[in-house]
């Protein structure tokens, strides 16, 4: 269906990105003054802010560590530290010396993926020397030189197995804020600058992962305890729920949630792509997943709270409602224009981008029911 979908998920600023690559969207060199007059001097654009760092516990040796509303999460153990998801080239050298600051001697030892999209997991390469990467077996599969899983509806429109900048700008332009990516962000990833992006250009910075596994994994060091999971596919196809048994603490990226979530996971999901060309019950089956495990505590890629089971249930409830409500005005022969006029999601009225994206939920579900009978 890639190149079909239109319309939906993501949409948020990268941050840290380095200055030189958002020279490459400043705009063309000032015009050359007349030879009687001073050249006009050009103020280089500057490049956006860091965003805030901060290291915060979660419970006992388990931390998260935030790039702005970008989160990771790191375990030490006598043995070294084990990491989920680098995030950033620029933050992950800031993480490391943060590590070696506060851990001497105590390396991190295993770096795990949450899924394969870039801003959550590049810059591994600063813990190249001493890790080992880990992912589930469809990472590997996203960087065998095909078009990858890509999130925010930017999708191979022309079928020619790279990254155009208008496939990007198309869901931008379409839903603001909330799919696709700023130019500059196509500048920075178009390295040789031919006006496409291969997939080694997009994982250029993402260490490919030295072990993979299907359904679930577990690793041990230090005497802790990891659980990697497989919880099918939502925003992600590759993704990795990462479970501490004995802490009774999950961690997980983008799902259930997503980048516009905050302080309370009761916040409409971004729909990108017809909720990013997974079947609604494969998000359905995720919730449950997550569900099944027995914790207290759910930390996430986004959110700057910690979260707990509850919330799990409400995002599955509130997807099980919309996809019977859509469903059965299909079923009652309604148009997606009848069901954008007049399926209100009520009991969802006070959640988070409620005005903003009700109708593009039920568009999402409309099409994503439409497609995967």
């Amino acid at each position: 269906m890639r190149g079909v979908l239109k319309g939906c998920v993501l949409g948020v600023l990268l941050a840290g990105m380095a200055s030189a690559a958002l020279a490459q969207s400043a705009g063309p060199a000032a015009a050359a003054a007349p030879a009687h007059e001073a050249p006009a001097v050009r103020t280089p654009r500057p490049p956006p802010p860091s965003p805030p760092r901060v290291i915060q516990q979660v419970k006992d040796n388990i931390y998260r560590a935030g790039n702005g509303n970008w989160w990771s999460l790191f375990a030490v153990t006598k043995a070294g530290i084990i990491l989920v998801d680098p995030i950033s080239v620029d933050f992950a050298k800031w993480l490391k010396a943060q590590l070696d600051q506060r851990y001497p001697g105590l390396p991190v030892r295993y770096v795990i993926y949450s899924h394969s999209h870039w801003d959550h997991v590049e810059g591994g390469a600063a813990f190249k020397d001493t890790a080992l990467f880990v992912a589930q077996d469809g990472f590997r599969k996203n960087m065998d030189g095909r078009y990858p899983h890509m999130p925010g509806d930017m999708i191979d429109r022309n079928a020619n197995g790279t990254i155009e900048l208008e496939e990007i700008q198309i869901p931008s332009q379409e839903h603001p804020g909330i799919c696709g990516m700023p130019d500059f962000w196509f500048a920075h990833q178009d390295r040789n600058h031919d006006g496409h992006i291969t997939s080694a250009e997009y994982f250029a910075d993402i260490p490919p992962p030295d072990i993979t596994y299907s359904d679930r994994m577990t690793l041990t060091l230090g005497g802790m305890t990891v659980q990697l999971i497989f919880p099918g596919k939502n925003h992600a196809d590759d993704g990795t729920v990462v479970f501490f048994p004995a802490e009774r603490v999950v961690f997980s990226t983008d799902f259930p949630a997503d980048a516009l979530v905050t302080t309370s996971m009761r916040s409409l999901p971004s729909a990108c792509g017809a909720f990013d060309e997974h079947p609604m019950s494969e998000w359905i089956k995720s919730y449950r997943t997550i569900e099944a495990l027995d914790f207290d505590i759910l930390a996430q890629g986004h959110g700057s709270v910690l979260f707990k089971k509850s919330d799990v249930t409400e995002g599955r409830e509130y997807f099980e409602y919309l996809r019977d409500q859509v469903s059965a005005g299909m079923a009652a022969g309604k148009s997606l224009d009848e069901l954008r006029r007049t399926l209100m999601l009520e009991k969802y009225k006070d959640w988070a981008n409620y005005d903003r994206l009700r109708v593009m939920n039920i568009e999402a579900a409309y099409h994503n029911l439409s497609i995967y009978k």
